[in-house]
């Protein structure tokens, strides 16, 4: 589907409902908020806002927002990234969700490509995108890897440039920005409130693998992304990823497949394309192997 058609579509057809949990960076919910004001202009949107108890003004802000472009909904105790997205959805009129991080900032054109594989494969579960980091000046996301310790990883993550085209389907794609069907996340249940800001993600994405849906990321479209610049983002890293071990590691080593290994090897050779001076030495020679290797 060219980007003229799936744009008619949106302008006759499809509301998407943007949902943005947020908790405190104000600056990052005004940027992110101009962002997409800039680039979706003639496409049908509503923005949900899911305020976590913040206590920086970002409540003041809410208040004073046009109540005909944004649906507020203000927690009285803190609900976590989870749960936010399941409220957020509930609220939700639209036929397809975006659930979309506040410390992201939109490119222009960038909702067409995800709309494109939206409709382009019938069985989408999420459709992700490309993100660029600022901080570090390197692209951080193009879709994410099982790692060698099954813990997935992104993709892509420090390169300097993107390798793909079009649709390129993964084991799974981060959250921080996602374009998905209404009705399969009401079906799936949402997102699984055993993890508290982080691996929710990858435990729908294996749960919906699991019911036939494939995730993709669209190449064509890119989006800044402030990596873990939530408060208390990486908090319960390590308690997430063990839980995830524990409820998915066989099923995530198994997807350890001969592609997934080949993945993981250029993955790490291109990290450090252009810093050569950061590889480890062994890594280094087990990636080159593993890419050489016929087994």
């Amino acid at each position: 589907m060219s980007r003229r058609i799936c744009k008619l579509l949106t302008q006759c057809v499809m509301l998407i409902s943007i949902i943005i949990p947020l908790y405190n960076q104000l600056s990052l919910t005004r940027n992110c908020l101009s962002s997409l004001y800039a680039t979706l202009s003639g496409v049908p949107h509503e923005i949900i806002l899911v305020d976590d108890g913040s206590t920086d003004g970002t409540r003041k802000f809410l208040e004073d927002l046009p109540s005909l472009r944004y649906k507020i909904i203000l927690n009285r105790e803190r609900q976590g990234f989870a749960r936010n997205n399941n409220i957020g959805a509930h609220a939700a009129s639209g036929d397809i969700l975006c659930l979309l991080n506040n410390d992201t900032i939109a490119h222009r054109g960038w909702i067409y490509p995800m709309l494109d594989v939206l409709h382009e494969y019938p069985n989408a579960g999420a459709v992700g995108n490309v993100h660029w980091n600022p901080k570090t000046g390197f692209y951080d996301h193009m879709g994410m890897i099982v790692g060698a310790n099954a813990i997935p990883e992104h993709f892509g993550r420090h390169w300097p440039f993107v390798p793909f085209s079009g649709a390129v389907e993964w084991k799974t794609v981060t959250a921080a920005c996602w374009l998905l069907k209404k009705k399969v996340f009401e079906e799936s249940g949402g997102f699984s409130d055993n993890y508290h800001n982080g691996c929710e993600d990858v435990d729908w994405c294996l749960r919906m693998l699991a019911r036939g849906y494939r995730h993709y990321v669209a190449s064509g479209s890119v989006i800044s992304h402030l990596v873990s610049s939530s408060e208390g983002r990486q908090a319960k890293t390590r308690e997430n990823e063990k839980r995830l071990l524990q409820e998915w590691g066989d099923e995530l080593r198994r997807l350890r497949d001969r592609r997934e290994i080949r993945l993981s090897a250029v993955n790490y050779i291109g990290r450090f394309a252009v810093r050569p001076w950061k590889y480890n030495g062994p890594k280094l020679l087990r990636a080159v192997t593993e890419l050489l290797s016929d087994e």
